[in-house]
C-alpha cells in the first residue's frame, strides 16, 4: 500500500549558494562560454546565466543574429565600469548605487532589461530629490520610461515650485516641459501671480529667442483670479521692451474681459481658469483660545475647544471638529498636511498633551505628550520636525527647546534658548527661526529679536523692534517679517505693526490696525496679512472684550481692509493655514 506520508523541504540558502558558486566559476573562468568586449576590456561569463537574467542577452545569444555563434561579442553604449557592476549583480543579486554611478547604471540597466537594478536606481534618485536637481531627475526618468520616478519627481516639483523657479534647471527647461508644469492643478503656491512671475522669469532668461513663445507660455496662467494692479506692476517692471509690449497687449485684453459679466466669462474660459489651483486654495484654521462676552466680567472667561475654518476662495467660515481638550495659549504648527495643537492651558492647568488634526477626516487624535507642560509657548515646523520653545513651564518661564519627530512619534529635548521667554512669536524664514519679543523671566515685555539656526544650534541677536510687545502675532510675506498688535510694558493694547528685513537687519513702522488687538491670530494667504480676533483694551470697571472681527493688510496698497467676522470671538488661539 502506497504511503501518504509526505515531507517537503525548502532550502532557504540554496539559491544563494548556486549564485555564489557560479560567481566563483566566472572569476576562475570555469565553464565560461562567452566573452563580452567593451573598449578593449574583456568580461567572461556563462551564456545561460546572463540569458536567464536579461531579456537583452537572451535575444542576443539565442536569436537569429551572428552573436548566437560567436564567443567574443562586442558591446556598445555602455562603459566597462558600469558593465562590471551589472555583471556582478547578475551573479549575486546585490548592487550598490551611488550618486556617481546611478545615472549610468540606470541607462544601462534599462537597455539590458535588468528591472531590479532600474528599480534600485529610481529608488536612490527619489531620495536625492532637491530643488536644484528635481527637474533633471524628472527628465531623466521620462527618457527611460521610469513611471514611478516620474510621478514622484513631478509631485516634488509641484510641492516645491516656488523654490525650484530660483534654480538654473528651471531656466533651462524646454518650452513644452515648462507649459506642462504651468498647467498643473497641483502647484503649491500662495497666489496665481507667482505662476505668472515664474513664466516671466523663464522668458527673460533668453528674451531674444523666447519672446516669440510668450503667448504659449502665459496661456496656462489663470488671469481672472489675479489682482489687476499687482499684475500691471509686474509687467511694468519687465526690462525687455518687445516682451513688455506683448504683455501690455495681453493685459489690455484681460482688463477688458474683467469688465464682462460672469456668464460671458464662463462662455469664453474653462471653468478651472476661474478657480485657484488645488494646492493654493488656502484655508485658515483658528483653534482654541478663550472668549469673553461683551460686558462680561473678568471671571466670565471661557476656554475654547472650537476649530473654525475660513475658506479664502468661498469667503466663508465653517465649524470643524472641536479639540478634544479646550485650551488657550497653545502652539499650533502644520506638518505634512496635518495640524498640531500643542500645550496650552485651561483653568490654570497647563497641558503637556498634543492633538493632531487631519482635515481630510475632520478628526483630532492624541499623539505622545511633550516632555514638559507648556503654555504661551512658541512652536514652528522646520525640516520635517516641530520645534517648541519656552513658555510657562509650571510657575516659571522656561528656556528649553524640544522637538517632535513624526517618524519616531516622540518628543525630545534638544537644547535651550538664549533668552527665557513667554508670550513671544516665532516664524521660519529661509532656514532660520526668528524668536521675537515676549515677556522675559523678569516679567518685562521685550523688543528683543534673535535668530536660531536649528542645524548648528546657533543663536544670533538681531536688530530690536521699535516697540516692546508680547501676546502679538507674526507672519512672513515677501521676504519681510511682520509683527502685529500685542501688549506692551505699560499694559497697553497695541494697534501698531512693524516689519523686519532680514537682508538689512532693520525694522520699519507700517500702517496701524483699525483697532488695538492683544493675543490676535496672524497669518498670510494670497499675498495678504490676515489679523483675527484678540482682545480690546479693558479698564478698571470693564474686563477686556474678546474680538470676532477680521481685517487684512494689502502690501500693494499699504492699507488695511475690514473683511468680516469669525463665527466666535477668539483670543490667544492658534492659527494654521492649509
Amino acid at each position: 500500500m502506497e504511503s501518504k506520508v509526505r515531507f517537503k523541504h525548502h532550502a532557504d540558502k540554496h539559491t544563494q549558494r548556486i549564485l555564489s558558486s557560479l560567481q566563483e566559476q566566472r572569476r576562475s573562468e570555469q565553464f565560461c562560454d562567452v566573452i563580452f568586449c567593451i573598449d578593449g576590456k574583456r568580461f567572461t561569463a556563462h551564456r545561460n546565466v546572463v540569458s536567464a537574467s536579461s531579456p537583452y542577452f537572451l535575444a542576443l545569444l539565442t536569436g537569429n543574429m551572428k552573436e548566437k555563434y560567436e564567443t567574443d561579442i562586442i558591446l556598445h553604449d555602455v562603459d566597462p565600469e558600469t558593465f562590471q557592476i551589472l555583471l556582478d549583480f547578475i551573479y549575486s543579486g546585490e548592487i550598490e548605487v551611488t550618486d556617481k554611478t546611478c545615472q549610468d547604471l540606470l541607462a544601462a540597466a534599462d537597455m539590458f532589461g535588468l528591472s531590479d537594478v532600474t528599480t534600485a536606481c529610481c529608488g536612490f534618485l527619489a531620495t536625492q530629490l532637491h530643488p536644484s536637481n528635481c527637474i533633471g531627475i524628472f527628465q531623466f526618468a521620462e527618457s527611460h520610461s521610469c513611471l514611478k520616478l516620474m510621478k514622484i519627481s513631478e509631485a516634488y516639483i509641484e510641492n516645491h515650485f516656488l523654490q525650484i523657479v530660483q534654480e538654473d534647471e528651471f531656466l533651462a527647461m524646454p518650452k513644452d516641459n515648462l507649459i506642462y508644469l504651468l498647467k498643473s492643478e497641483n502647484l503649491k503656491i500662495d497666489h496665481e501671480l507667482q505662476v505668472f512671475q515664474a513664466a516671466l522669469k523663464w522668458l527673460l532668461h533668453n528674451p531674444s529667442e523666447r519672446r516669440r513663445a510668450v503667448f504659449d507660455v502665459v496661456a496656462p496662467i489663470r488671469f481672472p483670479i489675479v489682482a489687476f494692479k499687482p499684475l500691471e506692476k509686474t509687467v511694468d517692471d519687465v526690462a525687455d521692451f518687445s516682451l513688455k509690449i506683448a504683455l501690455k497687449k495681453l493685459l489690455q485684453d484681460y482688463h477688458t474681459d474683467r469688465r464682462l459679466p460672469f456668464e460671458v466669462k464662463l462662455s469664453r474660459l474653462k471653468l478651472c481658469q476661474l478657480q485657484p489651483r488645488k494646492n493654493s486654495r488656502k484655508k485658515i484654521y483658528i483653534i482654541g483660545g478663550y472668549s469673553r462676552p461683551v460686558g462680561g466680567r473678568w471671571s466670565d472667561l471661557r476656554t475654547l475647544s472650537k476649530n473654525e475654518c475660513f475658506d479664502s476662495f468661498q469667503q466663508e467660515w465653517i465649524d470643524q471638529a472641536p479639540l478634544r481638550c479646550a485650551r488657550s495659549g497653545l502652539g499650533v504648527a502644520v506638518l505634512n498636511g496635518l495640524i498640531y495643537a500643542i500645550g496650552g492651558e485651561n483653568d490654570s492647568l497647563i497641558y503637556d498633551t498634543v492633538e493632531c488634526f487631519d482635515p481630510s477626516q475632520n478628526k483630532w487624535t492624541f499623539i505622545p505628550n511633550m516632555t514638559y507642560p507648556r503654555s504661551a509657548l512658541a512652536v514652528c515646523a522646520f525640516d520635517e520636525f516641530i520645534f517648541a520653545f519656552g513658555g510657562w513651564i509650571g510657575s516659571e518661564i522656561g528656556d528649553c527647546i524640544e522637538v517632535y519627530d513624526p517618524n519616531l512619534n516622540l518628543w525630545k529635548r534638544v537644547g535651550a534658548m538664549k533668552t527665557k521667554r513667554v508670550a513671544m512669536s516665532i516664524v521660519e524664514h529661509q532656514g532660520l527661526l526668528y524668536v521675537i519679543g515676549g515677556v522675559s523671566d523678569l516679567g518685562l515685555e521685550m523688543s528683543l529679536v534673535e535668530s536660531y539656526n536649528p542645524v548648528i544650534q546657533e543663536w544670533v541677536t538681531l536688530a530690536s523692534m521699535h516697540t516692546k510687545r508680547a501676546h502679538f502675532g507674526a507672519a512672513v510675506l515677501d521676504d519681510y517679517i511682520y509683527v502685529v498688535g500685542g501688549s506692551n510694558g505699560y499694559g497697553d493694547v497695541l494697534n501698531t505693526m512693524e516689519r523686519y528685513s532680514p537682508i538689512l537687519d532693520k525694522w520699519q513702522e507700517m500702517p496701524n490696525l483699525s483697532i488695538g488687538r492683544a493675543g490676535p491670530c496672524v497669518t498670510t494667504i494670497n499675498g495678504m496679512i490676515y489679523v483675527m480676533g484678540g482682545h480690546k483694551a479693558g479698564d478698571e470697571l470693564h474686563a477686556p472684550e474678546t474680538l470676532d472681527t477680521v481685517e487684512c493688510f494689502d502690501p500693494q496698497t499699504s492699507s488695511w481692509i475690514e473683511v468680516g467676522y469669525m463665527l466666535s470671538s477668539h483670543c490667544e488661539a492658534g492659527v494654521a493655514v492649509l
